[in-house]
């Protein structure tokens, strides 16, 4: 599975995310962003690095059709293809 840590949290509720666990997922500067979620059947939160553009761009690639045209003018599409 990988790293495994305790977190304590303080009285404001914080917690400090431990430094070898920020290197990996690329956090280096103050501002990074997380994506958490909470799993109530399972009583378990997820923190996770949310995709950049260029990962989204790979991920969604694999859905489209070899030779499937880019979409480039959307009111032409919708005009082109919208019911009359």
């Amino acid at each position: 599975m990988g790293m495994k840590t305790m977190l304590t949290i303080t009285s404001k509720g914080q917690t400090t995310i431990p430094a070898p666990i920020r290197h990996k997922l690329g956090l280096h500067k103050a501002g990074g962003m997380l994506q958490m979620s909470f799993n109530e059947d399972r009583d378990e939160l997820i923190i996770s690095k949310p995709l950049n553009v260029d990962e989204l761009s790979d991920k969604l690639s694999a859905y489209i059709k070899p030779g499937t045209t880019p979409l480039t003018d959307v009111d032409a599409f919708y005009q082109a293809n919208r019911k009359r």
